[in-house]
């Protein structure tokens, strides 16, 4: 009896993991003005908070279900959040922001390195909504060229000046350009700066629900400096995998990229030596209709 108690549990605990296991809705504080969130969890293994408008979630990823403690905000998140910032302020493990909210809600990612349940806090911060295409010093229609950005004013998402864009080239700001407060690619702001096209045989496979399991070997990596991803690899099968997609972040030698291609999508997390090398690569999706893993190494 005690045994199957045991198998019991064991398979309860395993169907939660990389499951949605808490939602909230923030209580409210005084302020105005610019926005703030704070959040509070406990995570024992690993867990992604996905946060938009007036909701937050938590997925559990591994290790036992994470929980929210606290999540306070003075406003609700807008749908494109202009100069939007994250800040990690205690835990002992590591807390990444993978996706800035616009094309969806805003992911945190947290990794918990040792056993048991460790509580982390974390800050949000953004200066209100401000889409692509308004007048106020935001991007193309203020002297804005194309997605690039040149001349775009203070705070444009395609802007070129020091509050610059998420997600596009801005010279002096944008996410992947040169700028001191854009998104977390630009030259003065992320760790990377050039282009990476790196090929490589190594080893790996893919999973997903539909009981494909196939070896991958012949890895190719492409990054341009505008954070344009190429990725492709060999399968045992006699077909390639081909995706494509956009740098999200870049933590330390960790590349997170928004990818998609061959009927799958994800974040794909790319581990580099700091130069033009690729180590490791992982992208997985635990929930949904199409589950799978991807997972390689050199």
């Amino acid at each position: 009896m005690k045994i199957q108690s045991f198998i019991l549990v064991t398979v309860a605990t395993v169907g939660l993991a990389q499951q949605i296991t808490d939602t909230r809705t923030p209580s409210r504080r005084a302020g105005g003005g610019d926005g703030k969130c704070t959040i509070e969890v406990e995570v024992d293994d690993a867990a992604e908070v996905e946060i938009s408008g007036n909701r937050a979630q938590i997925r559990t990823l591994g290790g036992a279900p994470a929980t929210f403690r606290r999540f306070e905000c003075n406003q609700d998140i807008p749908n494109n959040p202009n100069d939007f910032k994250f800040k990690g302020i205690d835990g002992r493990g590591r807390q990444t922001l993978v996706r800035s909210p616009g094309r969806g809600p805003a992911v945190i990612r947290i990794e918990d390195p040792k056993g048991g349940r460790e509580g982390y806090t974390f800050d949000i911060f953004w200066r209100g909504a401000a889409g692509p295409w308004n007048n106020s010093d935001n991007g193309r229609n203020n002297n804005g060229n194309n997605n690039d950005g040149n001349n775009g004013g203070n705070s444009g998402i395609f802007g070129n000046g020091n509050g610059g864009g998420n997600n596009r080239d801005g010279n002096n700001g944008g996410g992947f350009g040169n700028g001191n407060s854009g998104g977390g690619y630009g030259k003065n702001k992320g760790r990377w700066k050039n282009d990476l096209n790196f090929r490589g045989r190594g080893e790996g496979y893919f999973r997903d629900d539909r009981n494909t399991n196939d070896r991958l070997s012949n890895c190719r990596v492409m990054i341009n400096r505008n954070g344009q991803v190429e990725v492709s690899f060999e399968t045992d099968r006699s077909y390639s995998i081909n995706l494509t997609g956009r740098v999200q972040n870049v933590d330390g030698d960790r590349i997170y990229a928004d990818m998609n291609g061959n009927n799958i999508n994800g974040v794909m997390e790319i581990d580099t030596d700091g130069r033009n090398r690729v180590r490791n690569i992982v992208m997985r999706q635990n929930s949904g209709g199409n589950r799978f893993e991807l997972s390689w190494h050199d």
